[in-house]
């Protein structure tokens, strides 16, 4: 009976915290429309609090002001790979840049970096 329940409870345990396919490409949309939106405070709104104090709002929105003059806005997305995060090759107006992100169980952005 223990062994059942602990196995129970391990499966719960492996629900609740997974973040699926899905759950990227929702977190993904919502940067892609943030940044062609100019919105930085949205996309910081989405990072953990560790994010949020080694990746201020003020850095934020110049990397967002310094993008979109560079390169346009954000058009479409591919997922590339695992390689040390989940890696999107993300097309825009006039190049492509590789967006990095990782998720925390609750969902909060713990990693955003570019390549």
């Amino acid at each position: 009976m223990k062994k059942l329940f602990f196995i129970c409870l391990l499966f719960c345990f492996q629900i609740t915290v997974a973040q699926t396919d899905a759950d990227y490409e929702n977190t993904l949309k919502n940067i892609v429309a943030s940044y062609n939106a100019s919105d930085a405070q949205k996309i910081f709104d989405q990072f953990s609090a560790d994010l949020q104090a080694s990746y201020p709002l003020d850095k934020l929105k110049a990397f967002l002001t310094k993008t979109l003059e560079d390169q346009g806005k954000f058009s479409e997305f591919d997922f590339m790979d695992k390689d040390g995060g989940h890696r999107y090759l993300i097309q825009s107006e006039s190049d492509s840049i590789i967006l990095v992100i990782e998720l925390s169980p609750d969902l909060k952005l713990t990693k955003f970096t570019t390549e």
